[in-house]
Order: structure tokens, then sequence, then C-alpha cells
């Protein structure tokens, strides 16, 4: 029984780790479309696909952003996983909402569920980057202080 409770706590560790950014990502999605819909009017098929739109240019951006920035630094090993992923996310899913959130104040159209999804998508992911570099360098020192 000892190694069925060590099993599954090895497998649910992972998928925690695993699935921490996907998830704090669904959650941002999620609340920034309740958002707008509250704030910059309800959904209609024209706004949806603006809001799809969005999230979708946002990651494009992003992506040409590190192809300017030049050669990624290398990656850490899958060994050593950041414990406590998911509970780092809570900034950025708040950061995020809150770009929402601002955005359907200030602009309050169509083309709020253009950029409210794209700010929401381009600031977690930046929030998260942030996040997982602190934290990997804080894991980094203290490996290096044992």
């Amino acid at each position: 029984m000892s190694s069925l409770r060590g099993t599954y706590s090895a497998a649910l560790r992972v998928t925690l780790r695993n699935t921490a950014a996907a998830y704090g990502y669904t959650l941002s999605t999620a609340a920034t479309l309740t958002v707008l819909n509250e704030m910059a009017g309800k959904a209609s098929a024209g706004k949806l696909f603006l809001f799809a739109i969005g999230g979708v240019v946002a990651f494009v951006l992003l992506e040409v952003l590190l192809v300017g920035l030049g050669k990624p630094a290398p990656q850490p090993p899958e060994q050593h996983a950041i414990p406590f992923a998911g509970a780092l996310h809570a900034a950025s899913v708040c950061a995020a909402l809150g770009m929402a959130i601002l955005i359907a104040r200030c602009v309050g159209s169509s083309l709020a569920w253009f950029l409210g999804q794209l700010s929401t998508t381009a600031i977690y992911m930046l929030v998260v980057a942030v996040e997982v570099a602190v934290a990997a360098a804080i894991q980094q020192r203290g490996a290096g202080t044992s």
C-alpha cells in the first residue's frame, strides 16, 4: 500500500506541475470572457471571433518578441521542476484579469473583446515567465548552498 501511495503522490505531483500554467491560463481566459460579457456588452459571434483572434495575436507577438531576443537560454532539466508551480501562477491570473477589467472599462466597445484577450494572454504569459525565472533562480541558489 505504501508503494501505491508513493506512486500516486509522484503522479499527482507531475500532473500538477505539467498542468499548472495551462490551468492558470484557462482561469484567466474564462474570467476575461466573463468580465467582457458583463462590461463590454453581451457576447456575439463577432465579439467571440475578436476575442479568439486577440489570443492568437498575443501568441504571435510573443513569438516575434522571442525571435527578436535571439538565442534562448538552455532549458533546466525536467528533474528540477519547481515545487508549488501552480501556486506561483496566482499573481499571473490576477494580473491578467486586472488588465482585462481595465480594458473593458476604458474601451467598452467591441474592440475590448480583441484587446481584452490579447492583453490577458500577453500579461499572463509574461508574468508566468517572471515567476518561473525567479523560482528557478531561488531553487538554483538553494541547490548551490547545499
